[in-house]
């Protein structure tokens, strides 16, 4: 007979334990489910001294891992199933999160590297998905290189042209669809109006966006900063080039600052739900 119990669920992570008496399931796969969506998964490896005292096996049961949410999942329906078997923990009297101060959690969903690596092993992410997201939620900024032909466009039908690219790089991170609003001759003032109407509308994320110039135009952003207990703070700063061929996806939550060349403007690509 398999037992086991989900002990803490947020929107960020899962943990519990599962035991079965007459089968080791030390190092055994556990995955969590939403909805029949598969949204991270763990080995069975952590000590629980608890229930070693209660008798069950040597006490390695227990498992933890981050769960990649969507924006619209309730945390509240996740279940957690052993790999290769119709076993479901539901939860009973799980300890969740609450909406409003999920604090790290929130600011982690989508960019965990364990999540990510389980993604892309799993085949949900190609390789190069995995390096854009990873990187970008290591350091809070990517660089994405541009396949532009060389026929003669009009800088609207350029900013266009971005903007698909844009809107793949946000739908992939956000995982649901978006409409891409492009708001042209931006300047660096402009972003933080753009990062808190964004929260808003993604609360669950973080808040990215896409920067775009026909002109080579450069910001210095302190990988890191966005992260939780930084505060935004970090000393000094990477330099990252964007514009002509070149779509920089940007963490507005990084502390960043823009060359004087910036204050000519550029184009900003954001996020926005669809209507309903």
């Amino acid at each position: 007979m398999i037992r086991g119990h989900i002990d803490f669920v947020s929107r960020g992570r899962v943990e519990g334990w599962i035991f079965c008496e007459k089968l080791a399931l030390t190092g055994q796969t556990v995955l969590a489910f939403v909805d029949d969506q598969c949204v991270g998964g763990g080995p069975v490896e952590r000590f629980r001294q608890d229930l070693l005292d209660a008798g069950l096996g040597d006490g390695v049961v227990g498992f933890g891992f981050p769960v990649a949410l969507e924006p619209w999942h309730d945390p509240r329906t996740l279940d957690v199933r052993l790999d290769g078997s119709s076993l479901q923990l539901k939860q009973s009297d799980a300890r969740l999160v609450p909406r409003d101060s999920v604090g790290e959690d929130r600011r982690r969903q989508g960019r965990d590297p364990v999540a990510l690596a389980f993604m892309h092993q799993r085949g949900w992410l190609d390789r190069a998905q995995y390096e854009a997201l990873r990187t970008l939620g290591e350091f809070g900024a990517h660089v994405q290189a541009l396949r532009l032909d060389g026929r003669a466009r009009t800088p609207a039908e350029l900013a266009e042209a971005v903007a698909l690219v844009a809107g793949e790089e946000l739908e992939l991170y956000l995982m649901q669809p978006i409409e891409i609003e492009i708001v042209e001759e931006a300047k660096p003032a402009d972003l933080a109006a753009i990062r808190r109407e964004t929260r808003a509308a993604f609360p669950f994320v973080p808040p990215i966006v896409g920067l775009w110039a026909r002109t080579r135009l450069h910001v210095n952003v302190a990988e890191g900063s966005h992260l939780e207990g930084t505060g935004g703070r970090a000393v000094g700063g990477v330099e990252y080039g964007f514009g002509e061929r070149h779509l920089l996806m940007l963490d507005l939550d990084a502390a960043h600052t823009f060359l004087e060349e910036a204050r000519s403007g550029f184009t900003v690509f954001v996020p926005r739900r669809p209507a309903p």
